[in-house]
This record gives structure tokens, C-alpha cells and sequence, in this order.
């Protein structure tokens, strides 16, 4: 791997990409340990007796993880806060919408550059998403007006599993994670529909899920498939 090819986020965001950061929470040591397997020149420890003894260094990737969350970056990244039932606190982090989509452009680039490969989603769960998505009332209206009019909060909210009055924090959450997988399975079509409703039920999701704003949450890892 030449040094100019790949930049440290390059490398530790296909490493939480591989782990599946663009569906859950994924923790920083283990994002440190995938990222150590891709490029052990650039994640090791820099003494030998360390370096010789396999260790991750989880500095320069919670470096590269931080920097990926921020404006300039693109907001590639967002931390994650959660607590265990015992209430130990843990720390990760996940893909946003718009780091699934860089993903997706620069995935070729980064993996013929480290000389690995990582299977898509599958096709039995890509299919499953698409067909839940065309279930569901408020898509079809989409589809039939190619606009989103008359729009109904209890389809957008029931399309989310949740309800009209769950925190604005956990909707916001929802729809980001819907919103990575549509950009995962490439399909323009529920991008573009899921795009009219960022901007039809913008009052529900002001807090995190305007493009350009992110903030950390609370929120368990829920999946929406």
C-alpha cells in the first residue's frame, strides 16, 4: 500500500464499513483491530516488543474517526453513546447516510489499493428491503404523485417502527439508518423518495437528520429490516 494512495480515514472508515457501521454501532477497539488488520504499518504500536506482539494502536483511528465526523470531511462518521444493562457506558461509532454513499464511490479505490474485497450486501436482504420499501403507503403515494402531498406523520413514523410521539432523537435515528441502508443497496428510486421525506417531515427530524447536521445519540442499535 503506497502512503499517498490511501489517507488514515480512507482506511478506518471501510474498516467500520467491513464491521457494519452502516447499520449499528460498532466500538472503537474494534474498529482499531479491523483497521490494524488492513494496514499494520499504519495502526501498530511503534515499539517492536508491542509492535511484535500484534497490538492495535487506537489512537491514530479514533484520530481518523474524529476527523471524519467533522464539516470539512463531510460528515462521514458519527459517534455513538450507549449504556449497557449493567450501566457500564460504551463508546462507538456508525456510518451517516452520507458516509454509506462515500463508501460507495470509493470502495473499488480503497480495496484494489490494500488488496482485499468485501461482498456487498446480499441479495436476498437487498431484495427483502426493496419489497418492504414498495409496501409501504407512503412510498406508493410517492411513486403514483412523484411528490410527496397530503403526507401522513402516522405512515412516516409506522414506515420507521415507532410512533408520531417517540423522542424526535430515536425518529431521527430511524430514518438515518433507513436511509444508509437505501444508499447501500444503491436504489435511486427510495433515495430520492426518502430525500422528499427529510424535506416533507422536516419538524420530526430536525435534530440530527438534516444534511450537514449531525449530533451523538443515546439510541439502542435497532435495525429496521
Amino acid at each position: 500500500m503506497t502512503e499517498p494512495e490511501l489517507s488514515n480515514i480512507d482506511v478506518v472508515l471501510y474498516a467500520l464499513f467491513k464491521l457494519g457501521g452502516d447499520e449499528r454501532k460498532i466500538h472503537t477497539e474494534e474498529i482499531a483491530y479491523e483497521a490494524y488488520s488492513l494496514a499494520k504499518e499504519r495502526f501498530g504500536w511503534r515499539l517492536s516488543r508491542f509492535r511484535d506482539m500484534g497490538f492495535p494502536d487506537k489512537e491514530p483511528v479514533r484520530r481518523a474517526l474524529m476527523d471524519a465526523a467533522k464539516e470539512k470531511y463531510g460528515h462521514l462518521a458519527e459517534r455513538r453513546a450507549g449504556v449497557h444493562a449493567k450501566g457500564k457506558e460504551t463508546d462507538g461509532w456508525a456510518l451517516t447516510p452520507e458516509g454509506v454513499t462515500w463508501i460507495r464511490e470509493n470502495e473499488k479505490r480503497i480495496t484494489s489499493t490494500l488488496g482485499t474485497t468485501r461482498a456487498g450486501m446480499p441479495f436476498v436482504d437487498a431484495l427483502r428491503f426493496k419489497v418492504r420499501m414498495h409496501e409501504q403507503p407512503l412510498f406508493r403515494r410517492f411513486l403514483e404523485k412523484e411528490k410527496l402531498v397530503g403526507q401522513n406523520l402516522y405512515n412516516f413514523t409506522d414506515m420507521l417502527n415507532t410512533s408520531p410521539g417517540a423522542p424526535k432523537e430515536e425518529i431521527a435515528l430511524k430514518f438515518r439508518r433507513l436511509h444508509s441502508t437505501a444508499e447501500l443497496v444503491a436504489d435511486e428510486q427510495i433515495i430520492s423518495f426518502l430525500d422528499a421525506c427529510a424535506q416533507a417531515f422536516s419538524t420530526v427530524l430536525t435534530t440530527t437528520a438534516t444534511k450537514g447536521q449531525r449530533a451523538e445519540s443515546n439510541s439502542t442499535d435497532d435495525l429496521l429490516l
